[in-house]
């Protein structure tokens, strides 16, 4: 059986093929997944941090103040 065939006479090649035969593309693509769950991450653990409280922030810019 024959694979279906474009317009032009070539075989037809799936998207999802084209992807896994290129090899930069998969490296940046592997990068840029890695790097943008890392960053994602970070952002979650810095939005984590609570709130500095009042009273000490308003302690120190007291101390510095007298200094």
């Amino acid at each position: 059986m024959q694979e279906p065939q474009a317009g032009n006479g070539f075989p037809s090649v799936p998207l999802f093929r084209l992807f896994l035969d290129d090899v930069m593309l998969l490296l940046f693509a592997g990068v840029a997944i890695y790097a943008v769950s890392y960053l994602v991450w970070g952002i979650m653990g810095i939005s984590s941090v609570p709130p500095f409280p009042e009273e000490p922030k308003q302690q120190i810019q007291q101390g510095v103040g007298r200094s």
